[in-house]
């Protein structure tokens, strides 16, 4: 076993000594931390005054070929961005082409009803009128000239319809 160690580490008196040389360096880092922010404060400072005119210069430079840029862009791909723009806006727009199948589709609707209601209109037209509904029928006909049969209003009081079209004999 050598005299410098022993069974747990090192001996007290050189971990004493590197704790004190800790101490000792972490009070002299304390100050410099302070002083090193002031410093780079100063830097930063200084960077930004050298820099300053550097960056007037740059600015100088660009600006001329930015609005030289702007106006190019303005006159030869503005139009071009937008025809394609309002061609896409087209495609899009669902109202264009609904609005005319509406209007067709409407119409269709409409004349198919009319043509109905008018064949309901010509086919009512073309029936007979039924017996003892009012209308101008051969049984009315003999019954107001007088040339009917005597019987048949015995026959109508002998029938009755009801209401649900039924008839009875009473």
């Amino acid at each position: 076993m050598s005299l410098l160690r022993r069974k747990n580490g090192f001996r007290a008196d050189t971990t004493a000594r590197m704790r004190e040389r800790a101490r000792q360096n972490a009070s002299q880092a304390v100050p410099m931390a302070k002083s090193a922010g002031t410093a780079a404060m100063q830097g930063a400072g200084e960077a930004a005054a050298l820099a300053k005119p550097h960056v007037r210069r740059a600015r100088r430079w660009a600006a001329p070929r930015v609005e030289q840029t702007g106006k190019a862009v303005q006159e030869k791909f503005a139009p071009q961005v937008s025809a394609v723009m309002t061609k896409a806006a087209r495609r899009l727009d669902p109202d264009r082409k609904g609005r005319r199948r509406r209007r067709i589709t409407r119409g269709i609707v409409l004349l198919t009803a009319a043509a109905g209601a008018s064949a309901v209109v010509i086919l009512l037209r073309r029936q007979p009128p039924l017996p003892g509904t009012g209308g101008t029928g051969p049984a009315d006909a003999d019954t107001v000239h007088g040339t009917g049969d005597k019987s048949a209003p015995a026959a109508d009081e002998a029938t009755r319809v009801e209401v649900n079209g039924q008839v009875s004999a009473s």
